[in-house]
């Protein structure tokens, strides 16, 4: 068998596995929400340069009469591998874009507040805020007997993120006898 079939072989199976790992790809930035980084880039670019990487290999050891017919195959290849490249990037910047912070959103996405908690922390200091100005951020508190102390307020975030979600998430803020914010923690029931 010679070198230039035993590449065409191999660039197949990577074909093959470039999809399940996409396939893959997607299925997680779903279920975990996932948005841009460096890091989810970084994984999502590495298959895309290997398959590149399989072509060119493929191409540079093939025989100069098939060189044509290579030429289109690795096109469509590369086509269709960039397409669920860039079709992961827009889930992310999706994500990203539904998990920034906005009183209306967090009012209007009950079950939304999960995505949106994280940013809210990343860009309000909740600690030393009065009560006055939580609840004008985040609405009226949720009515639950759930985590309830006399000092605190509860708001329910939804269900709990990752792959499998049984509990819900909350969000339970402290105040002191001032009515500032003094303590506040994500919790799971």
């Amino acid at each position: 068998m010679s070198v230039s079939r035993i590449l065409n072989y191999a660039l197949y199976l990577y074909v093959l596995l470039y999809a399940l790992i996409y396939f893959f790809f997607i299925l997680f930035i779903n279920v975990v929400h996932a948005s841009i980084s460096i890091m989810s880039i970084s994984a999502l670019l590495l298959p895309f340069v290997l398959l590149l990487f399989f072509q060119w290999i493929s191409w540079k050891y093939t025989d100069s009469h098939n060189k044509r017919k290579i030429k289109i195959r690795c096109i469509a290849i590369s086509s269709i591998g960039f397409l669920l490249l860039l079709y992961c990037v827009v889930i992310l910047g999706v994500n990203e874009y539904e998990s920034r912070f906005t009183t209306e959103r967090w009012l209007n996405d009950y079950e939304g507040r999960v995505y949106l908690v994280d940013d809210f922390l990343n860009e309000h200091e909740l600690i030393g805020k009065t009560k006055e100005e939580v609840i004008t951020l985040l609405g009226s508190p949720t009515e639950t007997e759930y985590f309830k102390e006399k000092d605190d307020v509860v708001y329910y975030l939804g269900a709990e993120r990752g792959i499998i979600s049984i509990d819900s998430e909350w969000l339970v803020i402290w105040f002191d006898g001032n009515e500032q914010a003094v303590k506040f923690e994500l919790r799971t029931d």
